[in-house]
Formats: C-alpha cells, structure tokens, sequence
C-alpha cells in the first residue's frame, strides 16, 4: 500500500502495482478473520491454520508495494519531496494508528499504518538522490547485518539495550510496536530499488515485462526448496516482535509468488486483474472496511466457527471489503472529497474526541462505541489522504 499517495506512476505498470496490493489485502484478511474466528487449533493446524500463516505475509506485500510505487514514480533524475504535504500525510497515518490502540486503553504504539508512514518518508527521501539505487542496495545490506549479524552480538552482550536500540536492531520484542526497522525496512527499499529498474520496462509492450516471470520464477522456486528444507530440519517460521531469519528468507518466495501472479494477471488477465486491482486509497480504506465486519462477526456469531463456515464467511468479507473499498475510492477521486473537506476533517476530529471519552469507560462500553467509531475515523483519514492524491509532485 502506498497510503501517502505518491503521484500514480504514468506508466502501464500501475496495474500490476494495484493487483499485487489487492493480493496482499487479501492475505490480510485470510489471517485477520483466521485469528478473531477460528478455534487456535483451526488457525495454527491443517489447511486453515496453513492460509493464515500465508496471510501473515501480507504486510510484507504491502510494505514492498509502498517502496515500489515510489520508485515507478521516480524518473532517472529523481524527485524533489514536497515536505509539507508528506509530513502531514505521514502525521494522518500515524494518528490512524494510534486509534487500534487507543482503543484497546493503549496510550501509543506502532503498527502498520505508522511503519507505512515511516517507510514512504525514507524511501521519498531516497527518490530525491541522483544515485538512489545504489544507495538503497546499501541500505539493504546494513539493515541486513544490523538484524543478523551485529543484532544478535549487541543482544548477548547488553541484554538491556534501550528500547531505541531494541526497534532499530530488531532483536528483542518492544511492547506495542510491530514493526522493527530491522530487517522490515528492506522491503520497502527493496520495492524501491526494483520499481526504479521495472519502470523502463513497464512503459514497453507486455513482452520486455515478461522478461522479469523467469528470474522471478527462480527466485521463487529456490527459495521455497530452502524453506522446505528448513522446515524439515524442524525450524520455526515467526515474525512476531522479531522477525527469523526463516520468515525472512521465505518471505521472498511469497513476495515473487505474489509479484509474479500480479504481473501475468496485469499481462494476460485483465479482468482477473481488475477484480483483485486496489488503487491507493482502497487499499487504505478495505483495512478499516475489513476490522468492521469482523468486529461485527465476532459480536453476532457464536465462536469459534468451524473451517468450512470459515471460507464463506471470508469469501463474503474479501467482495465486499474490495466492493466497498474500491466504491469509497471512486468518490475520493471524483468530486466527493473536496466538496465534503470539511465534513471529512470534522469527523476526524470528532472522532478522536469520542475515543479520548469511550477509552477511559468499562471494557465492555468501550468496545461497543470504538468499534463503531474507529472505522468511521479512519476511513476520514483515508479521504483525507485522497485530497490531494493526483496533483503532481515537482521533479528535479
């Protein structure tokens, strides 16, 4: 997800960039839905338990679909940022954030929407240089030694490193952050790096884009014989407060599966395409689209569910998560968000308010007005975002 807008690449290969977010989300999904109604034995074992371990991939996905729409966006020479407008959408996102905490009676933390945040920011500021890939290659290779070669040294030796130190090498849990920048960061730079060298290919007919199916077929294909020899020798795939070298190595065969089936889609499936296609903001609003019908799932339905109830209950919650998200964007893009400015603001505003009121009550009171109103403010942050989304940003 490219939540901060970057000017929409003018080449053909926007599709492919939608698709591949429209299959993120539905990982997302998968895994979200997995772990609020299956029993834990359903999530964790057989083929249920096996998609929602794929759909913890999604932020993957949409962390390397961030960095690879700015560098489709990004020219030879670079691009100037305009700092004002992307602080204040990198501040939305932030905010958006903190609502899942606030609404649990967590005062801050940082998750997706914060990490996507800091993530545009750093690969912006990369566009902006005239030798941007190698610098991005560069930081790849740090981030790689940070997490799995000094990390684990630094861990040993002070095992109270500050919390700072713990998020940037990402070797110890932080309570109530997510996303560590070690190794996360990679994707999105990793996304940058290869939109830079995809976007002289992506503008040519669909045969030089073809050229990317084998290397990225063998890529993937090695990878997943590693993994599987892994998982063999009894190694744990887990990326939860940090991230293994296991997860991150399979991680990539997921990435070029899924970047693969975007691109033959966007070749030689345009209707499959269009029907998994999420354009930036969509991807933004199906996140509180999808939290709300599961929360709305999880109050009227007796839990846990079993498996086969499972897949068509989230088959309904993918159409119309997508349906409704992609219709909220049409009117984002059309004339709706700057007739209704105000009224998106004023409900943003609104919304922090009756948050700030509905934390401090009982668990129970509580749940039932955030989950009414968090959806609500977020999707006011997403239009928010969708103001300015297609005024061009200068180049250089």
């Amino acid at each position: 997800m490219s939540a901060l807008q970057t000017p929409r690449p003018a080449v053909n290969a926007a599709l492919e960039l939608d698709v591949l977010r429209g299959i993120a989300a539905i990982l997302m999904i998968v895994n979200h839905a997995g772990l609020r109604l299956l029993s834990p034995a359903d999530a964790s074992m057989s083929l249920s338990g096996a998609a929602v371990f794929l759909g913890s991939f999604a932020p993957v996905i949409f962390f390397f679909a961030t960095g690879f729409g700015v560098g489709l966006a990004t020219g030879p020479r670079g691009r100037r940022p305009v700092w004002p407008s992307l602080l204040w959408k990198a501040g939305l996102l932030v905010v958006a954030d903190q609502f899942f905490f606030w609404r649990q009676g967590i005062a801050a933390g940082l998750d997706f929407f914060s990490f996507i945040a800091i993530a545009t920011i750093v690969v912006t500021l990369l566009a902006s240089l005239r030798r941007s890939f190698a610098v991005c290659i560069g930081l790849i290779g740090l981030l790689l030694a940070m997490r799995y070669g000094v990390g684990p040294i630094l861990r040993t030796r002070a095992p109270d490193m500050g919390l700072l130190a713990a998020w940037i090498f990402g070797v110890k849990s932080v309570i109530h952050v997510s996303y560590p920048l070690a190794p996360w960061m990679v994707y999105p730079l990793l996304g940058f790096a290869l939109g830079k060298q995809y976007r002289g290919n992506a503008a040519l007919p669909s045969g030089p884009r073809k050229d990317w199916l084998v290397p990225g077929a063998t890529v993937m294909l090695g990878v997943f014989v590693v993994s599987l020899w892994l998982g063999w020798q009894g190694i744990e795939f887990f990326r939860w407060g940090t991230m293994n070298a296991a997860f991150f190595l399979l991680s990539f065969g997921i990435l070029a599966a899924c970047a693969l089936s975007s691109v033959s889609a966007a070749i030689a499936h345009r209707r499959v395409a269009s029907a998994l296609a999420l354009r930036g903001v969509a991807s933004f609003a199906v996140i509180p689209l999808h939290y709300a019908m599961l929360d709305a799932g999880t109050a009227m339905l007796p839990l846990p569910i079993p498996a086969f109830p499972f897949v068509a209950l989230v088959l309904v919650i993918i159409v119309a998560s997508f349906w409704l998200a992609n219709r909220f964007a049409s009117a984002v893009a059309g004339s709706f968000a700057s007739a209704h400015r105000g009224t998106l603001l004023a409900t943003f505003l609104l919304s922090i308010a009756v948050i700030a009121v509905a934390t401090p009550m009982t668990a129970s009171r509580a749940a039932v007005a955030l989950a009414m109103i968090v959806p609500v403010a977020q999707l006011a942050v997403a239009g928010i975002l969708g103001l300015r989304a297609t005024r061009p940003l200068p180049s250089h």
